[in-house]
């Protein structure tokens, strides 16, 4: 395992995107792991692990605005594209001309817009709690506690906030709870704590009613946000994992994703919202299981 950064363009110049590698690649064994919206690289440090012992090359990118990578001034560069524009960067630098794809909220929107494009670098997608609709309430949900700064007066207060923010999460281990708020959060000068990352990126990096582009998923009447324009064009095979509590991937989006011709398998964690954390090895086994079957 080591730590590496690539800088990237943007329209203010050039930001650091930092990442994590778990095992060597040999330009064929690379599996890009992109995290939710106010989420970091270390969600996938278990995962990522167990990847490289089986002889994948697990990238693991702190999407610009999160975790170590940089933040930009102007909220407005906050974007799909400038976030799939980074990761391609990161792709390039380990040497690996097409990856498999394992991405949880965001990350699993991120994916599918780039397997949806021609000449696509994404062999296999696995798309962790999340469709091609974000419904309304769910993004409400979120945006209620990560759609602003919150400061904290102490670690264990923080602690206290995450713990309930990321329930959904479904997280029953000790260890892996510490996990997620030592890498969540940091320690100000004036002593209190609060979230690595910008949170503006909630509304810029979620809500395409933010940004500006003729790339962009559509809103419906409802004011879900859709990308099914994406997810029509895939050909790769795809893996959903979902939270059989989720409220971003429920049955009526699972059966809608079937109706489309694509080769597509579906699985669902017991006593789990949003996301899985992808942590515990039975999680873990689900996906490295299904690479494993499921040939190109």
């Amino acid at each position: 395992m080591r730590d590496d950064y690539v800088w990237c363009y943007s329209a203010e110049g050039f930001h650091k995107v930092y990442y994590r590698q778990w095992g060597e690649s040999n330009g064929n064994n690379v599996i890009v792991c992109c995290h939710g919206v106010m989420r970091n690289l270390h969600d996938f440090d278990y995962i990522g692990k167990t990847l490289a012992d089986q002889g994948y090359c697990a990238v693991c990118p702190d999407v610009v605005g999160r975790g170590e990578s940089d933040h930009f001034r102007d909220a407005k560069n906050y974007s799909y594209y400038q976030y799939i524009l980074d990761i391609t960067a990161i792709v390039a630098k380990v040497g690996a001309k097409t990856v498999d794809w394992l991405g949880t909220s965001m990350g699993g929107l991120m994916g599918m817009m780039i397997a949806s494009q021609p000449n696509t670098i994404i062999r296999r997608l696995i798309m962790n709690d999340i469709g091609p609709i974000v419904l309304l309430a769910a993004l409400k949900r979120i945006q209620a506690y990560a759609g602003k700064e919150a400061y904290f007066n102490n670690f264990d207060e923080a602690c206290q906030a995450m713990r309930k923010n990321y329930a959904p999460f479904g997280i029953k281990n000790d260890e892996h709870w510490m996990h997620i708020f030592k890498h969540t959060v940091k320690q100000l000068q004036d002593g209190r704590w609060t979230i690595k990352a910008d949170s503006r990126c909630m509304t810029q990096g979620l809500d395409p009613s933010h940004q500006e582009s003729d790339a962009l998923p559509d809103i419906d009447e409802d004011g879900n946000i859709i990308f099914w324009k994406y997810w029509e064009k895939i050909s790769c095979p795809v893996l959903l994992t979902h939270g059989a509590n989720s409220d971003l991937v429920t049955a009526e989006v699972v059966k809608t994703m079937k109706q489309y011709p694509i080769q597509l398998e579906s699985y669902s964690f017991q006593d789990v919202g949003h996301a899985p954390a992808l942590m515990e090895p039975d999680q873990i086994s689900i996906i490295t299981a299904w690479l494993k079957k499921t040939t190109l």
